[in-house]
């Protein structure tokens, strides 16, 4: 009897797990809030000087970076950029070139001025497959 029997197997197919999408997209507006804050508390009372600029871009570009890193925006390379110079009487133009998805990528930049230095930070979000 149990010969006759047909032992039908139940075949499971499942549907891909990947996803295309960033759960959380780069957000511009909020990116800037934060650039604002980091840049206008560390370089308020900051004077120029030759040898303290590269470090003070180092721990600044680091201190951004973590801080846009804790708003977990998932598959997004964030790439900081920051230039910071005496203040005179000159002006500085500063060029970025990317290969970019319109859709996807993003940026954000804040300029800081005083009377002593300028700084300009750019924060790009890269979206990284």
């Amino acid at each position: 009897m149990s010969e006759n029997k047909q032992i039908s197997k139940q075949v499971r197919t499942y549907q891909p797990t990947y996803q295309l999408e960033s759960r959380k997209r780069f957000n511009i507006e909020d990116v800037e809030k934060t650039l604002q804050n980091i840049v206008n508390s560390e370089l308020e009372e900051v004077e120029y000087s030759d040898k303290t600029a590269a470090d003070l871009c180092i721990s600044l570009t680091e201190n951004i970076r973590t801080a846009i890193k804790e708003e977990n925006y998932d598959r997004y390379r964030i790439i900081v950029a920051v230039s910071i110079g005496q203040r005179r009487q000159q002006s500085v133009h500063v060029f970025h070139s990317f290969l970019w998805d319109h859709e996807r990528d993003g940026y954000a930049s804040y300029n800081f001025e005083n009377c002593h230095i300028f700084a300009n930070v750019v924060v790009y979000g890269i979206y990284f497959d």
